[in-house]
């Protein structure tokens, strides 16, 4: 049995990992020069950072075990250091009774109202449902201006599933509740202090995960490639028997998972698109002299007035990512491919230094060192308001191929975490015996898109 992996993130690399030690012979085609998808870390002169704060946390001992197996002593505990921008002030989030008395008066007694007076949910949007869970002084405070600077999309054009993802997302911790105002306030008034513990890599960045399992991958006879973007494909009797890259290379499939963009994927299988897909993300890496005036390793940012929507500091997690008196920092700003931030985003670098100032990120301009600006393509797939038709569409589109299977946050169209994908793709190897191909005709276990048991 032999397997093609397309993507070399967190969810191909740890699938190709677990076929690859089961005997089955394994390649992994990426498209980006680098692997670790949106994972993936950044190495410049005497410092690194990773994209956005990546770092291991899971309630799941199985996922832990795996994690730890990987990557062996190379690991450090960090508490959880995260941030909220709003009213002008730095919170601690999850928010904390302490910094909720700051807030303005009239936004408190506003939100303690909506505790008696809440809408109920009308329809599947993003508005009705933040209206019922939270009220609307926080739709409107809040999570209005931070999710339209964010996804560019109306509250009304966003499907609920984003609001309730995304805020479990954001939480991490599963012991903080965080699912309605209700749950915020009695969360408060317990005072309980939020102990998340992260696990790091001890010696470097979040790739280094990555880069052990692809250099364990080819240890067992496979192979992994980067730079390799599909432009046709060989299809007969259902099954897609051959890939052809940019250069014409062709690439021999029996069985095919794909963990990279759903729309590449529908491009090669042909007929109609579906339509579903993703923002990307322009990230501003910038070196600092001196130490974080706010330390955190994470801080939203809701406000217009801040171009970016998040900042994430490499220290935080791990003081070896700069020498002694620097700090990196990680400015996201979400666009889309090939509109004006993606094409001119270079010319926002004065914005977003000053930006930084304001918010008491960076102090001034003069301690700005080094400026690097990548791009990260397909950073979140859009819940739009009939995300669920289409998507529906897109696995039955899949489910027709007998050898073909999509997976991971991208494939699978999943706004998820590392330690989800690492626990889907677990879920998926334990699926596939190598020496049984009576599943179906070309012998994956499944059809259409996986993302196991969530």
């Amino acid at each position: 049995m032999n397997a093609t992996i397309v993507g070399a993130g967190v969810a191909g690399l740890t699938l190709g990992y677990l076929l690859a030690t089961k005997g089955i012979e394994v390649q992994i085609l990426e498209k980006e020069q680098k692997i670790g998808g949106l994972a993936r870390s950044f190495h410049y002169d005497n410092w690194s950072i990773d994209i956005g704060p990546h770092r291991f946390h899971t309630d799941d001992i199985e996922v832990e075990n795996f994690i730890k197996s990987i990557m062996g002593d190379d690991l450090i505990t960090i508490p959880r250091t995260s941030k909220v921008f709003f009213c002008g002030k730095h919170f601690n989030w999850p928010l904390e009774l302490k910094s909720i008395i700051k807030l303005p008066p009239s936004l408190l007694l506003s939100s303690f109202w909506d505790l008696m007076v809440r809408p109920k949910i009308q329809d599947d949007s993003f508005e009705s449902y933040v209206n019922n869970k939270y009220g609307k002084t926080l739709t409107n405070s809040f999570f209005r201006e931070y999710t339209e600077k964010f996804l560019k999309l109306n509250l009304k054009e966003c499907h609920r599933h984003w609001a309730e993802t995304g805020i479990n997302r954001a939480t991490i911790d599963k012991n903080v509740r965080s699912s309605s105002i209700t749950d915020l306030l009695f969360g408060l008034l317990r005072n309980k202090k939020v102990n998340t513990k992260f696990l790091y890599p001890k010696n470097g960045t979040i790739d280094i995960y990555s880069k052990r399992l692809a250099e364990e991958i080819c240890n067992k006879g496979g192979t992994v490639e980067t730079g390799i973007n599909f432009e046709k494909s060989v299809i007969k009797n259902n099954e897609v028997k051959c890939l052809i890259d940019h250069n014409g290379r062709e690439y021999e499939i029996e069985n095919l998972f794909w963990s990279g963009a759903s729309y590449d994927l529908e491009r090669l299988l042909g007929g109609d698109k579906v339509g579903l897909d993703f923002c990307s993300t322009l990230i501003c890496n910038i070196l600092v002299e001196g130490y974080p005036i706010i330390p955190a390793q994470w801080e939203y940012f809701g406000s217009r007035e801040v171009i970016f929507s998040r900042v994430s500091t490499n220290i935080s997690f791990n003081p070896c990512l700069a020498k002694e008196g620097y700090f990196g920092i990680c400015a996201e700003v979400v666009c889309y491919e090939n509109d004006y931030i993606w094409k001119e985003g270079e010319k926002l670098l004065n914005t977003i230094i000053q930006n930084l100032i304001n918010t008491n990120i960076v102090r001034n301009f003069n301690s700005v060192m080094d400026v690097h600006f990548e791009k990260i393509r397909n950073t979140y797939p859009i819940y739009r308001l009939d995300y669920v038709q289409k998507l529906e569409k897109y696995e039955s589109k899949i489910a027709q191929f007998k050898n073909v299977l999509a997976f991971g946050r991208s494939g699978a169209f999943w706004y998820n975490n590392m330690d989800h994908s690492i626990r889907a793709s677990i879920d998926l190897a334990n699926l596939i015996d190598p020496g049984n191909h009576n599943h179906n005709i070309a012998g994956l276990p499944v059809k259409g898109i996986f993302r196991g048991d969530f």
